[in-house]
């Protein structure tokens, strides 16, 4: 006799889901820094790599040499500025002071006037010069910074097409660098999922399921989840591709298997009511009783009297129970040995007495059994 438990059932499914769940969750884990660390991060490309392949550091350092030399001229620039607002001050004084000078000796007219007249004349002319000559330096050193500015973008443009060229080569690195890791990632995430499936099909009725079935959850989980944040640009199409693939083979897997199914179920038919009530399960039996179907065939055994009655007035449309199958023919209830009680012929107690219910009705047996019962000599 098998021991049954509903309560102990549930209990059992749900423990054995949370086996499954822990073990896929610590497997996940692992798997997760795996992935993590299959990247050597240290080895990525960078744009330094490929700036020594070209002229880059060349047109950069000629970039940089002609812009030491504007600052140069902007300082010299500035110092002469203030030498030139310098000049332009002492001239404005010198100036301000002539007029006032001059103005208290407009009535003399001696050789001594006219001298000193002379002399602050020629001091001015001379920083007048100056001032001049620092005008004509100042433009020196903007058309100095201008030709320097021309240079400059020459190199800047050198230096971008340059840089133009290390970065393909740094995209077409970084595109192989990314490649190989997720291959490598793939390899190691591919036989994983490959082992699920493998699991998948073969274990489902292993005594250690739950840990067959925690790791078909961390198999799935790594190939659709753990490896999305690592996909690059292209990843999808793989990943898709590879998808397609393995919903072809479940699909391929899935019919087989239902056809294959329906086709034991067919000969299982075939068999005598005798021989198929031996191959009922108490649990099958206990969800057939439960929603009044047959075991064997699956079908509802119950039958509206109404339509029974040929639509009789008189007749009430409710349902009702028979002993057999009409359509497989197996026999579904009957009567205890012991207290004649009438019971669900494929659980193995009266639910009246306790006793064992009679495995066998007399018809349940076959054609051969019956005639050799018949031919057998009376007592």
């Amino acid at each position: 006799m098998e021991f049954n438990n509903k309560k102990l059932s549930r209990t059992t499914t749900v423990v054995h889901y949370v086996i499954s769940i822990l073990l896929a969750a610590f497997l996940i884990g692992l798997a997760n820094r795996i992935i993590w660390d299959i990247d050597e991060s240290d080895n990525r490309p960078t744009l330094e790599n490929f700036e020594s392949q070209t002229d880059v550091d060349t047109h950069r350092t000629l970039y940089r040499a002609v812009q030491d030399s504007i600052n140069e001229q902007y300082r010299s620039q500035e110092a002469l500025e203030i030498n030139l607002e310098l000049a332009k001050t002492t001239l404005s004084q010198e100036q301000r002071s002539f007029k006032s000078w001059i103005s208290t000796r407009t009535a003399t007219q001696s050789s001594t006037v006219d001298a000193e007249v002379r002399k602050r004349n020629l001091t001015m002319d001379s920083i007048q010069k100056v001032i001049q000559s620092y005008e004509t330096e100042k433009s020196v050193y903007a058309a100095a910074i201008l030709t320097l500015r021309d240079t400059q973008a020459v190199y800047s443009l050198q230096e971008q097409e340059a840089m133009e060229v290390v970065y393909n080569l740094h995209d077409d690195a970084v595109r192989s660098y990314e490649l190989s890791i997720f291959l490598k990632r793939l390899l190691f995430v591919l036989p994983i999922l490959l082992l699920g499936l493998w699991m998948l099909v073969k274990k489902r009725k292993h005594t250690y399921w739950p840990l067959y079935r925690g790791y078909v959850f961390f198999s799935f989980y790594s190939f659709f989840v753990g490896l999305v944040p690592y996909l690059p640009s292209y990843g999808g199409y793989v990943r898709f591709t590879i998808g397609i693939l393995l919903s072809i083979f479940l699909g391929v897997y899935a019919i087989r298997s239902l056809q294959a199914f329906i086709k034991r179920k067919k000969e299982d038919l075939q068999q005598s009511t005798q021989e198929r009530s031996k191959q009922i399960k108490e649990e099958v039996a206990e969800k057939a009783l439960e929603n009044h179907m047959c075991p064997s065939c699956g079908k509802d055994y119950l039958i509206n009297e109404f339509h029974q009655s040929g639509g009789k007035k008189g007749v009430a449309g409710s349902l009702k129970v028979t002993n057999y199958c009409r359509h497989c023919g197996l026999q579904l209830f009957k009567d205890c040995n012991s207290c004649e009680t009438t019971n669900y012929a494929h659980l193995p107690h009266c639910y009246s007495c306790g006793d064992h219910i009679m495995e066998i009705a007399k018809e349940d047996k076959t054609e051969e059994e019956i005639i050799k019962d018949d031919l057998s000599p009376q007592p």
